[in-house]
């Protein structure tokens, strides 16, 4: 009796482990992932979707965003951000090289990356290989500064032009040697650099040839020529069709007259030009006293006196007794009032501009201190105070529009300025009722409060007790001549309903070894109404509810469990195929292999769309097929259930014999 005992033990085993993996939901053990870090409790601001997900977590793996959830998911570091927002990291389009003290400064504003497009290296390989050698606390990359590249053909002149066409073939054979050894545009300082005429178009051909962005500081900065500069460039761009970005609008180009220079760029971008522009959120621009901007005339030019500039890092002012004093010393100045707030506050209400802060701070403070608090400024002054954006209008200017305009050239720009599944883990966490900028013409060094937490490539380099030592996170930022980030392409796939002609599908990608289509392209193909809410909400018709990052639907009045949970990526919502049959299998029979999905119409309704436009009375779409799928497995679980029941009770029998 002891034997027989013993082998229905053998038996009980097992069939209680096959009631606990049956009564366990699908991928319950990959929720239990844990995770480098996690964000919990923040508010998600997504610029490529318009998302504002509150009550989501974010799972930080290898550098990388990897999921967007409701679970509570856990991580080896947490990150408890109640009351603050989770934005992607702040992109500096428009900044210099990174150093000890400013590069620190960047970070505290809440930027990740830190581009030198207005001027850049004449030498890219080794500019990359110094920085890379040095360890950075940021991204970083650089355009090929037109300026220096000019130096050995011309000389360090400003005025000299290049006339011989052999100099400027030899200038354009510079450049493209620097652009292929990973510099990432091409940069122009005209109204520093008069003399820069005759090589520009060539330049530009190559820029085109690339598909490499180009920007400008441009020739003019006052009212009477201000307008000129802007057309300038863009005869330069319908000329080679080259990419053109016009560099701090609001300080050159535009003021006195921003209405009519942001209506040039509207008309030149409705003709299909590619142009776009940046703003520094300030009304006084600076720059060194002894340049060309301070040729005679410049009191008349930019409607200042003497008595306005002030030297950066102090509270010097200049008068007309020290003017040339001061030239002597190649100091910097800010120009106090040089620019109409109203113009800038024009700019800034104009959806494509977007934000750079034309300096980084140096050791010695001579800056303008839009170095250290461009970034804060825009959310503590022109979000909360002066209500001149919205939150996610000001995310997008500071991250999402700059990482969109350096696609063509750089392949990491596709995965940052985002919070997606698969972009890069560059995150900027701070608090939308503290954030301001600090900083100061007299102290340009003031770090900026209210930016709580910065992660780099899924490293935290600074969290509430400040920046974190022994970490240098940030990777270079390159051409695509040198940076081969592979990049997930859309898989071949087609649709076919009704036994009509297939119809291939655009966005349909495998991640990790499942197949995911994008909703919007599907059910637009059904043409069945899509409503997309900020809160992650996505109503499909009137009868089906979903969310991102969660797995239960709502069907009607049924509930249904998906597989896996909707995801936001590549700018979109996307759903794994085979909780798209679940949805959808109501009414069709589906059919899925590796590169189609075949649908055909079986419903009682009519029209599919009737079924999913409609939710009440006769017209109400039930979810029988749900109902199958899980009151199954119920079924199965209660006959283990009764088995197990059976064999304890005849072993008790035996027992007692």
């Amino acid at each position: 009796m002891r034997r027989r005992y013993i082998n229905k033990q053998k038996l009980i085993f097992p069939l209680i482990i096959i009631l606990i993996l049956t009564l366990i939901p699908k991928n319950s053990f990959t929720e239990k992932e844990t995770y480098d870090i996690v964000i919990k409790n923040g508010t998600i601001f997504n610029p490529s979707t318009d998302h504002e997900l509150s009550g989501y977590n974010l799972g930080i793996k290898d550098e990388k965003i990897i999921r967007i959830t409701k679970d509570n998911i856990s991580g080896d570091k947490e990150i408890d951000a109640t009351g603050l927002i989770v934005s992607p990291g702040f992109i500096d389009l428009i900044s210099y090289d990174p150093n000890s003290v400013g590069i620190k400064l960047k970070v505290l504003d809440g930027v990740t990356s830190n581009l030198a497009m207005h001027g850049g290296t004449e030498d890219a390989k080794t500019w990359y290989d110094t920085w890379e050698k040095n360890g950075v606390l940021t991204n970083f990359g650089a355009s090929s500064f037109i300026t220096r590249q000019r130096w050995p053909i011309v000389g360090y002149g400003v005025d000299a032009e290049m006339t011989n066409k052999k100099d400027i073939d030899k200038l354009v054979k510079s450049v493209r040697k620097n652009i292929e050894a990973g510099a990432l545009g091409i940069s122009f300082s005209f109204e520093y650099v008069p003399g820069v005429k005759n090589e520009v178009i060539p330049l530009l051909n190559l820029a085109k040839e690339y598909n490499i962005p180009t920007f400008y500081h441009l020739r003019y900065s006052d009212g009477e020529k201000g307008l000129e500069g802007i057309q300038e460039v863009i005869d330069y761009g319908k000329k080679t069709g080259a990419i053109i970005h016009i560099m701090h609008i609001n300080s050159t180009g535009g003021t006195f007259h921003m209405e009519e220079a942001l209506q040039m760029i509207k008309d030149a971008q409705e003709n299909g030009l590619d142009i776009t522009a940046c703003v520094y959120p300030y009304d006084y621009w600076a720059t060194y006293i002894d340049s060309a901007r301070f040729r005679p005339g410049w009191q008349d030019r930019f409607k200042i006196t003497y008595e306005d500039l002030q030297i950066g890092g102090t509270d010097i002012r200049i008068t007309k007794d020290t003017f040339d004093k001061y030239r002597r010393q190649h100091l910097l100045v800010a120009a106090h009032g040089s620019m109409p707030e109203e113009e800038l506050i024009m700019a800034l209400k104009e959806s494509d501009i977007m934000i750079g802060s034309d300096t980084i701070i140096e050791p010695s403070g001579n800056n303008h201190p839009r170095g250290a608090g461009t970034y804060s400024r825009i959310f503590g002054k022109y979000v909360r105070e002066e209500k001149i954006l919205s939150t996610m209008e000001a995310i997008k200017k500071v991250s999402y529009l700059p990482a969109k305009r350096m696609e063509s050239s750089a392949p990491a720009m596709k995965y940052k300025g985002r919070i997606e599944v698969g972009s890069d883990a560059d995150i900027t966490i701070f608090n939308p009722e503290t954030i301001i900028d600090k900083s100061t013409v007299k102290d340009t060094a003031a770090p900026s409060v209210g930016i709580e937490y910065v992660i780099i490539n899924g490293v935290i380099v600074k969290d509430k007790d400040g920046i974190v030592n022994g970490v240098s996170p940030g990777k270079p930022i390159k051409s695509y001549f040198v940076d081969k980030i592979p990049e997930n392409e859309p898989i071949k796939y087609s649709l076919k309903l009704d036994r009509k002609d297939e119809k291939s599908l655009s966005s349909v990608y495998e991640i990790d070894g499942q197949t995911y289509l994008s909703v919007e392209e599907l059910f637009k193909y059904l043409n069945i109404p899509i409503e997309y809410n900020r809160d992650g909400n996505i109503n499909i018709g009137n009868i089906l509810n979903l969310e991102i990052g969660e797995k239960k639907a709502k069907f009607g009045d049924d509930e249904m469990v998906l597989d896996y949970e909707p995801i936001i990526y590549k700018s979109g919502v996307y759903m794994d195929s085979n909780d798209f049959k679940k949805i959808l299998k109501s009414n069709y029979n589906v059919e899925l292999s590796k590169d189609k999905i075949i649908l055909e119409y079986v419903g009682t309704n009519g029209d599919v769309k009737q079924a999913f436009a409609y939710n009440t009375g006769d017209n109400k779409l039930k979810s029988n097929g749900n109902k199958k799928i899980y009151v199954g497995a119920y079924g199965f679980s209660i006959i283990v259930i009764g088995l197990v029941l059976v064999l304890f009770k005849k072993d008790n029998k035996q027992k007692n014999i």
